[in-house]
């Protein structure tokens, strides 16, 4: 009786340990699968938003066709084949929202200021890909309702101890409208997109807030 109790023992803890490594490889698929779930979200609502952008410039006809077909196609370059990735350097997620802004700016001129500023070590440094420009999306949406203020767009990106803090900061208009008079669109896919996958990537070792009031 000992010798086949030792012996269920041992068949009970092998399946045991078994059950919990085909649990963990079940649980790893899952969240891989999840995670290229939303990256897929990404691209058409990126793709839906720049062609909007796009929209507005060709209303104008401006001459500055080519340089924004350049712009555009570098965007959906990285979006196509760098959010692939699970991380990518820190510097090609900054060039990506260089390339957001300098469209956008485009698009907008003089009448609109965006004050982008970059601070800490940043070299050597990677990321999920294309995890910050929802916030960017978000200010640009409600932000442009402050065209003909003095108050810009603020976007901090620095690095301190080998940690990311990036802030935005902008106007919030109720019912946000584009610059050619129509109202722009809101699915909520970009931030409710970004908040899981932060959950996801990082579990608990982040902190996010969203801070709405009279001056943000």
């Amino acid at each position: 009786i000992y010798v086949v109790g030792i012996g269920v023992a041992i068949k009970m803890t092998i399946d045991y340990v078994g059950f919990k490594g085909r649990n963990i490889e079940l649980e790893k698929a899952n969240l891989e699968t999840e995670l290229a779930f939303l990256k897929s979200q990404i691209q058409p609502h990126f793709f839906f938003n720049t062609l909007n952008n796009l929209y507005s410039l060709t209303l104008d006809k401006s001459n500055k066709a080519p340089y924004t077909v350049l712009k555009l196609s570098e965007l959906m370059s990285y979006v196509i084949y760098d959010a692939k990735q699970k991380r990518v350097p820190l510097m090609k997620e900054i060039k990506h929202i260089q390339n957001y802004l300098d469209l956008e700016m485009l698009r907008f001129g003089e009448r609109f200021d965006v004050d982008f500023q970059l601070s800490g070590q940043i070299e050597g440094k990677s990321i999920p890909p294309v995890l910050l420009l929802p916030f960017i999306e978000n200010s640009f949406k409600h932000g442009t309702s402050s065209i003909g203020s003095d108050q810009p767009i603020v976007i901090s990106l620095r690095v301190e101890n080998d940690r990311l803090i990036f802030t935005t900061e902008n106007n919030k208009s109720a019912n946000p409208v584009g610059d050619n008079g129509l109202q722009t669109y809101n699915h909520g896919v970009g931030l409710e997109n970004t908040k899981r996958r932060l959950k996801l990537v990082f579990g608990n070792d982040y902190t996010l807030d969203l801070i709405e009031g009279e001056e943000k």
